[in-house]
């Protein structure tokens, strides 16, 4: 079975988010510019919260405070391309952090409104975990 992904659902806030930082990918070709939730792969033995920390220094450059997980209505891990399954976390750049920036894995970081997320070329298995993102965020 493939590692487990976790992604960081980054807003603005924990307590009152309204906007999210959506990445699009550089790679691979078929998914180059969709957009997704930054994050990457658990190493073996590793929290996946302690790897989510870690995906999010070495793709972005920005330290995270973590929030709640988002979780699909069956469980914990949302089914995703290629077999894998992903964990989804709210997250804030914490204070004092560099702000996030692209590295090799995104063409593009960019702060958008919750309101607005639906309007973005979303990965197709991303788009319902953005969907219960913005849902969450809602409450």
């Amino acid at each position: 079975m493939p590692r487990p992904v976790v992604a960081a659902a980054i807003v603005d806030s924990l307590r009152e988010p309204t906007m999210l930082l959506a990445c699009s990918r550089a790679y691979p070709e078929e998914l180059r510019g969709q957009f997704e939730l930054p994050g990457g792969k658990v190493e073996d033995g590793e929290d996946p919260t302690a790897a989510l920390t870690r995906e999010i220094a070495e793709e972005l450059g920005a330290r995270v405070i973590i929030g709640e997980r988002v979780c699909p209505e069956e469980g914990q891990w949302w089914p995703i391309l290629g077999g894998r399954v992903m964990g989804v976390w709210l997250a804030e750049v914490a204070a004092g952090s560099p702000a996030p920036h692209v590295g090799a894995s995104h063409l593009e970081a960019r702060w958008v409104s919750l309101a607005d997320l639906a309007a973005l070329p979303w990965i197709v298995a991303d788009l319902p975990i953005v969907e219960a993102v913005v849902a969450r965020c809602a409450r």
